[in-house]
Formats: C-alpha cells, structure tokens, sequence
C-alpha cells in the first residue's frame, strides 16, 4: 500500500483507534455485537520509546459506559504464550477493579479483543471466535464476567460471516487491504470505513506517527532476522564467530539505510522537496546523527534547523 501506513502494525492499529473514538466505539461494538456510543480510552498514550522496546504490548485498554473494561490489541505474530497472556490481561483487568474489602458486586464484565495475521490455530478455522467461562457438558455460560475475541485474518476468505459478524469481516477487509483501491471500496460502502481510511491517510502524512510506525517496524523486522540468525547458530556452532559479525555489519548497513530513508520522507512531509545536496548528506550519515535530525524534524520550524549545529 504505497504511501500508507499498515493498520496492521501495533503501534498504527492504536493510533488509528485512538485518534477516532468513533471507530473504536464501532470495531467494539462490532465485536460484542451491540451499539457502543462512548468509550474512554484508559491509555491514550504512546511514548516515543516504544517505538524501539521490541517487547512493548501496544494495546487499547478501555471502559464502555456500563462499565465494561475492553483491551483491543493486533498481533503479527503468534507466539508460543500468546493465548496465557490474552487469559492474564481478562483476569488482570477483572482483578484490578476492585480495591481490598470492596463488594464484588461492583464488578464489572471483561473482554478481550485481539486481532490475528497469523492464526491461533490451524484447526480454527473461523475469523471470530468467543472464548468464554461455560459448564463443559452442557455449554451454560457461567455469567458474562470474562470473555476472549479472537479475530483471525487469515480466515477472511475462508469463513463466512453474517448477522452481527458481518460488520467484524468489514473491519477484517480493512485491516487486510493491500491496495489503494480496496479502501476505497470499503469507503464507499460504508461511513466508518470511510472515516478509517480517512484517519490512516492523515496518520500517514503526520511526521511524528510516521517516524513512530516505521522505527517500530525496523526494530521488529531486525529483531526477527536476529532471532533466524541466532537459530542458525545454534546448528553451526563453529561457524558462529564469523557469523557473528557478518551479522552485526549488515545489520548496521541496513539500519543505517533504513533510518535515512526514514528522515528522507519524515523531511519531505514536513518541507515538502529536498534539494540533492540534503539527500546525499542523510543518505552518508551515521546512526546516531540520523537519529539525532530525525528527532529534531518533529519541532524543527525550518530545514535547516533539522542540521543545525
């Protein structure tokens, strides 16, 4: 998707959610089924290191207006403890709304909703399943206290969706566009779609998210080579120290590559075309300076400020 930021990147999914309440009121209530028409956005928040903490759980944490807590999150990929983490945050956030001696009466219901590119499962072949507390034999539900979404991409095509499931399959096309021109569809057919891809183009053309999304990305995608790498070592330990730092130059060579094109369009979305001569002296910078100029493009009132001494 040229020019546009990817929905499907953590750090864009909740940017995107919390800079328009109205399409987390609807990617909610597409989910539970039911109109939400005010949420408040317990961690509206995303600081600038979490660009680079590979690490970094980047959720939406919220609260409907019958008290109902939701934590909304994108996932990549499926790791090994994915689904006892997606148990821990129900239970942490069913937990954390009680203080000691308060009644349990004060309870209220929480929900977790994660959006998959990987699957879960190879045998779950659904895009929306519900995982919730029910008696095994018969299926009574055991209250509505907790309960776990889970939306797979990868099963767009292959499941149906219908009823209340088909406003969560115009949410899957949305984050599964690839094109320019599928947004546009989507947009056509529908308000909120219309208002999504609306905010991902602004979202896209704001130096500070831009710089945010792609430093998260590098980081990732340099993490995930490190880790192949470091499985490839594993079964050739004598080989190990000359693959080492192989390793460590080409990973500097392409961060250094990566951060410059970085700044180049963090520049150009900010002072519009870059004379050559600016190109040539990103493009020959070290990291840390890159990182130092790509830092002052946020504030910076004038190109020539980015470079300033």
């Amino acid at each position: 998707m040229v020019g546009l930021l990817d929905p499907k990147l953590d750090i864009v999914f909740k940017l995107l959610l919390i800079r328009e309440p109205a399409l987390l009121c609807d990617m909610i209530g597409s989910v539970l089924g039911r109109p939400v028409v005010d949420v408040e956005v317990l961690d509206p928040q995303v600081p600038r290191t979490t660009a680079r903490d590979k690490g970094a759980v980047l959720d939406v944490r919220a609260r409907l207006v019958d008290g109902t807590h939701v934590d909304v999150e994108m996932q990549m990929r499926v790791h090994p403890a994915l689904a006892s983490r997606l148990v821990y945050y129900a239970a942490r956030d069913y937990v954390g709304q009680l203080q000691r001696g308060e009644d349990y009466e004060r309870l209220s219901p929480s929900v977790v909703i994660v959006w998959l590119v990987e699957p879960m499962w190879n045998s779950l072949n659904q895009l929306h399943s519900v995982y919730e507390l029910r008696e095994r034999r018969t299926h009574r539900a055991f209250g509505d206290q907790l309960a776990i979404h889970v939306m797979q991409l990868s099963c767009l095509e292959s499941s149906k969706a219908e009823g209340d499931d088909a406003r969560v399959r115009l949410w899957a096309r949305f984050l599964s566009a690839g094109r320019e021109a599928q947004l546009e569809e989507l947009a056509r057919e529908d308000g909120i779609m219309r208002t999504a891809k609306d905010t991902l183009e602004q979202l896209s053309q704001d130096p500070k998210a831009y710089w945010l999304a792609r430093r998260r990305a590098d980081e990732i995608k340099l993490y995930r080579l490190d880790l192949v790498a470091s499985r490839d070592e594993g079964r050739e330990e004598g080989r190990r120290e000359g693959r080492q730092e192989g390793r460590q130059e080409g990973r500097q060579e392409g961060e250094a590559k990566g951060r410059a094109e970085l700044l180049l369009r963090l520049l150009q979305l900010r002072f519009g075309a870059l004379p050559e001569g600016t190109r040539q002296r990103v493009e020959g910078a070290a990291i840390a300076t890159l990182d130092a100029w790509a830092e002052r493009v946020l504030t910076a009132g004038a190109l020539d400020d980015v470079f300033a001494p």
